[in-house]
């Protein structure tokens, strides 16, 4: 009982003394501060505080003061509580859509962690709704296997899913470049001279995915309007320069 007090927002303290007053009834703050183990000046404190939210109630008998828990002063000063919450909500939450950037959305993020799910993840790109805009590390995705790289590429073909990629000139690449008519790529390479990919970036849809094979297999899933289209932008801006 005592922790569904606290789950109900009471105190530690506070549901001590309440379930305490349950137990013996109408009694004074010194008999409850005996059975608790508590200084009397503290109780009559948490009293105080139950009676301002409506948990309990006192009587005056002479100079005497005496508290009484019932059940149904709870359940009634809660619903009181949550009718009040309720109507404040309803009167923010307009507010608060007012007062929300329209420009922004929350990224979704997605790990996938080992060579299998960064399988799953990369094969995405073969049913993608748009162009994919990849900065490819391709010697690198040759990790996941030959036969897999096949079925990937055989798939997107299939679902005439065009992929744009930027790419470090290398014999790998090389060799794909002849073949970007038939595999629906359009390929464009860079000096080694200027560095490395180590990473893949492949931007669809509103999906952004960084693949990772160098040393460790992991992916990271964003799915946002915005980090796609900078991206989208970016890698524009890069083709041109090709």
């Amino acid at each position: 009982m005592h922790d569904q007090l606290i789950e109900l927002g009471f105190a530690r303290k506070e549901a001590s003394v309440y379930l305490a007053l349950l137990e013996f009834g109408t009694q004074t703050a010194s008999v409850i501060a005996r059975r608790v183990g508590m200084p009397r000046p503290t109780v009559l404190y948490l009293f105080k505080g139950l009676l301002a939210k409506g948990y309990v109630r006192k009587t005056q008998r002479g100079r005497t003061q005496y508290f009484h828990a019932d059940p149904a002063y709870l359940k009634q000063a809660k619903q009181a509580e949550l009718q009040k919450q309720e109507k404040g909500l309803e009167q923010m939450i307009p507010l608060l859509e007012e007062f929300k950037t329209p420009f922004s959305s929350a990224p979704k993020l997605q790990f996938f962690e080992g060579l299998e799910n960064c399988q799953k993840a990369y094969m995405m790109l073969s049913e993608s709704q748009t162009d994919v805009y990849e900065f490819a590390a391709h010697d690198d995705l040759l990790k996941m296997g030959e036969q897999f790289m096949e079925d990937f590429i055989a798939a997107r073909v299939k679902n005439e899913v065009l992929i744009r990629a930027i790419c470090r000139q290398t014999d790998v690449h090389e060799f794909y470049v002849g073949k970007d008519k038939d595999q629906k790529r359009e390929l464009k390479m860079f000096d080694p001279d200027f560095g490395g990919l180590y990473s893949s970036i492949a931007v669809f849809e509103n999906k952004v995915l960084l693949l990772n094979l160098y040393s460790d297999a992991f992916a990271i899933m964003i799915e946002s309007h915005e980090v796609a289209e900078t991206l989208k932008t970016i890698h524009r801006l890069v083709g041109r320069s090709l």
